[in-house]
């Protein structure tokens, strides 16, 4: 699958700076305003229509995007299988598609299911709401998402212990600064990604109910694949499984950066722990405010810029981690090259008091930091015991 990823890299970037040639052109400058405002003025009406809280009316023009464009284009291409067989051409245009220039339909699809398995009650009101499971049960899996994962493995696993040794996921007791951690992680990622891991811990703590929804969404996406397999082994393979290892690996790397960063003298402190990106290049819907995110669950991502500024100085006092002016592939290519000037050029230290060779010292700290089997606050006896769950919300 490497080189089919490569292609996609290459088309895909080139795709994206010839978007932006012509989208920051002179010429296109009365769009540059019109467009925007255009989507707005029907995204806003059917916000205030359709949705619980309206704020989230942005979501709207991608729901219809992805959900309708993604699984078209599927269909389409199992059309041209079954009367042509294996097209390279076909492969390439669907997968470029599907990913969008610069990856921003990936990025868009899998922020949004993201944000659905937070939503509990439902984005839609009620003549909408079967609109509730549109992502995780219909647009998402085209993107390699299991369904459920997101509201029963994500939530119930990686929010309640936030990255620590019982989260299935954690990389806390791996060092950070060498790149074998990060092989080390991804058959971590890996059993997560597909559920194996989330029910094996759920089903420790008694906790059917989570167990019967996490087992119904692997049935319904690996029994697509069966049929799919079935009736061809080489398109299951790679308009199917190449999204889901596709999400599995990018998605690995970048939960790997949101909390590669601990400091030994407060391990539990969230303001460190977890990643804040200012000005970033691709801040979809705010999360690049990842500590906002984890730190208070109910603020809306409308307001997590205003949070950070009213909680400025509490991120000043930890010397939190936070990056300005850059973008998670970047962070994650100076990381994996032990590139430690690049990631102090572009960390904040908002008391302005410590200097380049002091901010690489700092940052090469909080990624050595391991921990042990006690975890994080040295409580932990047992695999997922409720006594180190940790609930978070300013």
């Amino acid at each position: 699958m490497g080189p089919l990823f490569a292609v996609l890299i290459g088309v895909n970037l080139t795709w994206y700076r010839v978007c932006m040639f012509i989208w920051h052109h002179h010429y296109f400058a009365g769009c540059k305003k019109a467009v925007p405002e255009l989507v707005r003025s029907v995204s806003r009406p059917l916000g205030r229509l359709m949705l619980q809280d309206p704020r989230n009316h942005p979501y709207l023009p991608w729901f219809a995007l992805l959900s309708i464009m993604i699984p078209a284009l599927f269909f389409w291409a199992m059309w041209r299988y079954h009367h042509f067989g294996f097209e390279f051409s076909t492969l390439v245009i669907y997968h470029v598609l599907r990913g969008g220039p610069r990856f921003r339909f990936f990025g868009h699809a899998h922020t949004l299911v993201h944000k659905e398995g937070h939503c509990h009650v439902g984005h839609f009101v009620k003549p909408f709401r079967i609109l509730n499971y549109l992502c995780e049960w219909w647009m998402a899996p085209f993107f390699g998402v299991v369904p459920n994962s997101y509201s029963v493995g994500h939530m119930k696993i990686h929010h309640r212990w936030h990255n620590d040794v019982d989260d299935v996921h954690t990389n806390l007791d791996l060092d950070r600064t060498k790149i074998s951690s990060f092989f080390i992680y991804v058959p971590r990622f890996t059993l997560y990604w597909m559920g194996i891991s989330v029910v094996a811990l759920l089903a420790k703590r008694r906790e059917w109910q989570l167990v019967q929804q996490a087992l119904l969404g692997m049935v319904a996406y690996y029994g697509v694949a069966l049929a799919l397999f079935m009736w061809s082994p080489v398109f299951c393979l790679l308009f199917w499984i190449f999204p889901h290892v596709e999400g599995m690996v990018l998605l690995c790397a970048i939960s790997y950066l949101w909390h590669a960063f601990v400091e030994e003298s407060d391990p539990g402190n969230q303001y460190v722990n977890s990643v804040t990106i200012l000005d970033g290049k691709d801040n979809v819907f705010n999360e690049d405010y990842h500590v906002v995110h984890h730190h208070s669950p109910s603020t809306h991502w409308t307001d997590a810029p205003v949070h950070f500024e009213a909680n400025k100085a509490k991120y000043a006092e930890v010397t939190a981690t936070i990056f300005r002016d850059t973008e998670e592939g970047k962070l994650l290519q100076q990381l994996f090259e032990n590139d430690w000037d690049g990631l102090a050029e572009s960390f904040v230290d908002l008391t302005g008091k410590l200097n380049h060779e002091e901010k690489k010292a700092l940052l090469l700290r909080r990624l050595k930091f391991t921990v042990g089997q006690a975890g994080r606050d040295g409580k932990r006896l047992e695999w997922g015991s409720s006594a180190t769950i940790r609930n978070y919300d300013d």
